[in-house]
């Protein structure tokens, strides 16, 4: 029964993983209460923004979504998204999940369909992890998916949230924000599905959007 119970558990982590910042019903509470903001917090906000690094993330179809990236908010987690970018590895990855009015996600397989991945991962900076993180999941954000059950589980996976979702304040690694095409992620979030998606990806786009590049402002 013991290793039937573990057999179990670890596919579910698996489950978890492919799925990258966990399903809607598993991190919203029934209820959503709107985080209300203090003006300190705004000004502290303001101060830890200051050093944005500028980035965009082009696709194929020469659309283009410009971010900016806060090193003072999430130092490691830009780190790695800067290293990754710059090795190329988000080049022909895909936003594999798409869910309208919440997020749209990427950074985690290739145009067909396989899964792509690296070995490193990030240390959570969020405040459930023991680090202040004051940038909130409003829309346009950007945060870093992860394994729900794991803190220090990110990679390479990332989202950018369509519609408010601040229940998930604290929780997940917030590091940078849309600055320009927010059409563009909106357009990916309303696409059909795929009605018979691959094992482990649903709210897949029926039409591939997949990453030429992206590129780092030095």
């Amino acid at each position: 029964m013991k290793r039937i119970f573990k057999i179990f558990a670890i596919a579910a982590s698996c489950a978890l993983l492919l799925c990258g910042c966990g399903g809607r019903t598993e991190t919203k509470p029934e209820k959503e209460t709107p985080t209300v903001k203090s003006e300190e917090t705004d000004e502290n906000l303001q101060e830890l923004t200051e050093n944005a690094i500028g980035a965009a993330i082009t696709l194929t179809s020469g659309e283009t979504i410009e971010i900016e990236l806060y090193p003072d908010i999430a130092p490691k987690t830009v780190a790695n998204f800067i290293k990754l970018a710059n090795e190329g590895f988000y080049n022909g990855t895909i936003f594999h999940r798409a869910v309208d009015g919440f997020v749209v996600q990427a950074g985690g397989y290739d145009a067909e369909y396989n899964l792509k991945s690296v070995s490193e991962t990030v240390e959570g900076e969020f405040s459930e992890n023991g680090i202040d993180n004051p940038l909130s999941h409003e829309r346009g954000v950007i945060s870093m998916a992860r394994i729900p059950s794991e803190n220090d589980s990110a990679s390479s996976q990332f989202f950018i949230v369509v519609g408010d979702s601040t229940y998930l304040d604290g929780q997940y690694a917030a590091f940078g924000r849309v600055t320009s095409g927010m059409d563009v992620a909106d357009a990916i979030a309303k696409a059909p599905k795929m009605q018979d998606p691959p094992p482990g990806m649903d709210d897949l786009p029926e039409d591939i959007f997949e990453i030429q590049s992206v590129t780092i402002n030095n």
